[in-house]
């Protein structure tokens, strides 16, 4: 069973497989295929990237599976690791960097984004100097198409000042529209058209590498070096290319260092270590292995219910109160510094579940869907299903979402209001899959593998693999539970970003002997099995857990009113 489980965990990881696995002296590359596109254009005649990688992370993406995808920073771009519809292959994209920057909208998912302003940051990098434009101030040129002015033969000559004003003054060269690119409707100068017209990208054509243009050409001044100089400059969508016609010919073009100004602008600080490098925050005295740190992450919560993260990555806590918070900021320990109240009104919350864009709680009234479309905290989109249900009461009925972004749930509904079944929800239609167990605690999803732990009486408690692929009860023993170990849920720790835990880690909350406890269940070498260990001690009644992005465990403990973060102490990445 475990070989079985362990294949598809190697698909469900397919994305992340690749990471460094130790400190180096230069940063390394987060995947081959990023070493790959970087080596392939180093022989172009424009610098696409900087001399060295920077930082990589895992960021969500609602589209990529599970909703994350892996990234790597460079001076002056970003590559993505990204899902092949229907397909295991992955390919590299790029990321639109300059179009985020200079609209303030930070793309989650190809429909989803999170808005905030675009930076007071002048675009070389520099210290503000009112002759240099800030990313803030190019916002005001991508907000206006352009009508074709090719045909007039006119020297550009709009300037552009830091606080974003417009001027017209005499050009530092006879500089004239060469083309329009209706797609956005945009003039290119006559000489970014000879530029790409001689392929200086190599094999790539320019609008792959940087794509469409969303600014008019404007001269501004441009620091190369510490000497600001009159340059030409126009936002595409990936890059900012900047011509400067007094430097010698080979010299002229360059390209902002829009990766490096995105990660701070994104994250608020520079891109300084290789591998993320989570905070634990407060100290808390809680036993855990001698490679991890316990801190306090959120206290004051009343009755936690669930956790899971937002598709913009935060952690969203499910309250007994049917309130549903969202965690938007750290500080600098690593703790909550910002909530808002994402929804409210919930009516004996039994769990919560994400899905792309999608927020999923299950209450007494039955299945609701949330989703924030402007990025602000604060569900814009409610929807209760149409779909008759009654979700098992407590975390029995709290739904899981797999790789796929399927919904299951365990439910009566109205046609089979005796008769436990487990549904996989589709938009707003549902599928029964199986009855569900008798004595079901919670489902919990290892990739596109469905499982639950039940307690079988007589204090007997596993874990089995629900099959979904006869549509009859097909239940398989997958992990008997220690005898006295009350579980109240688990899961799968997925993440390729540290030693320890290692992928394929399955967690175990509850109590035993009325304490709080967390095991984990290591599987063997040879996939016939797995070892089981004691891993926190010190909490008063566990709830729920959640993984982050940065491979941090979560767990709301709702005997304290605290969200406790489980972090590894050693920096050593998978």
């Amino acid at each position: 069973m475990w070989k079985q489980a362990l294949v598809v965990l190697a698909a469900v990881t397919a994305l992340v497989a690749a990471l460094p696995v130790r400190e180096a002296s230069t940063p390394p590359f987060a995947s081959p295929a990023f070493e790959q596109l970087w080596l392939k254009q180093q022989n172009g005649q424009l610098d696409l990237w900087g001399q060295t990688p920077l930082a990589w992370r895992i960021e969500p993406y609602t589209d990529a599976p599970a909703g994350r995808r892996l990234v790597q920073y460079f001076d002056r771009g970003r590559m993505e690791l990204t899902a092949q519809a229907g397909s295991s292959r992955t390919l590299v994209t790029q990321g639109r960097l300059a179009w985020e920057l200079t609209t303030g909208q930070i793309a989650l998912g190809s429909d989803l984004v999170a808005r905030r302003p675009p930076p007071d940051l002048p675009i070389d990098g520099g210290s503000p100097d009112p002759r240099v434009p800030t990313y803030a101030a190019l916002a005001r040129l991508v907000a206006t198409p352009a009508s074709d002015r090719t045909t007039t033969n006119r020297p550009l000559e709009e300037w552009l000042t830091a606080d974003g004003t417009l001027h017209t003054d005499s050009p530092p060269a006879p500089v004239r529209p060469g083309r329009f690119v209706s797609a956005t409707g945009h003039n290119l100068p006559d000489v970014t058209v000879a530029l790409f017209d001689r392929s200086p990208l190599g094999p790539d054509a320019w609008v792959e590498t940087f794509g469409y243009p969303i600014s008019e050409p404007v001269w501004a001044y441009y620091r190369r070096g510490t000497t600001a100089l009159p340059s030409l400059i126009q936002v595409f969508e990936r890059r900012i290319l900047v011509y400067t016609p007094s430097l010698p010919t080979d010299q002229r073009f360059t390209i902002a260092n829009t990766g490096r100004h995105y990660y701070r602008w994104r994250y608020g600080v520079d891109p300084s270590k290789p591998w993320p490098s989570p905070l634990p925050g407060a100290e808390l005295p809680l036993t855990v292995p001698q490679d991890f740190r316990a801190g306090l992450f959120l206290e004051g919560v009343r009755d936690p219910v669930d956790l899971a993260l937002a598709p913009d990555g935060n952690v969203l806590i499910l309250t007994a109160g049917g309130s549903l918070l969202l965690v938007t900021a750290e500080d600098a320990e690593g703790r909550a510094a910002r909530l808002t109240t994402f929804a409210s009104g919930f009516i004996n919350p039994r769990g919560l579940a994400t899905a792309g864009p999608w927020v999923y709680v299950a209450d007494d009234r039955g299945l609701t869907r949330l989703r924030d479309d402007d990025g602000d905290g604060i569900a814009d989109r409610t929807q209760l299903l149409p779909l008759g249900l009654h979700p098992l009461p407590g975390p029995a009925g709290a739904p899981v979402a797999d790789q796929r972004g399927r919904v299951y749930l365990a439910t009566t509904t109205r046609e089979s209001p005796m008769s436990a079944l487990v549904l996989v929800i589709q938009d707003d239609r549902a599928f029964p899959l199986v009855p569900a167990p008798s004595g079901l605690v919670r489902l919990f999803t290892w990739g596109e593998l469905l499982f639950a732990v039940v307690d079988s009486g007589d204090s007997h408690t596993r874990v089995e693999r629900l099959d979904l692929t006869t549509g009859t009860t097909s239940r398989r023993p997958f992990l008997e539970l220690p005898i006295g170990f009350t579980p109240l849920g688990g899961l799968a720790y997925t993440a390729q970003l540290w030693a320890d835990p290692i992928p394929g880690t399955l967690f175990f909350w509850g109590t035993r002997d009325t304490v709080g406890a967390l095991l984990r269940a290591v599987p063997r070498a040879d996939g016939e099995g797995a070892d089981l260990f004691p891993f926190l001690s010190g909490l008063v009644h566990p709830v729920s857990m959640t993984v982050g992005l940065d491979g941090t465990l979560y767990v709301a403990d709702a005997g304290t009113g605290r969200v406790v973060k489980l972090i590894p102490s050693l920096r050593a990445p998978q």
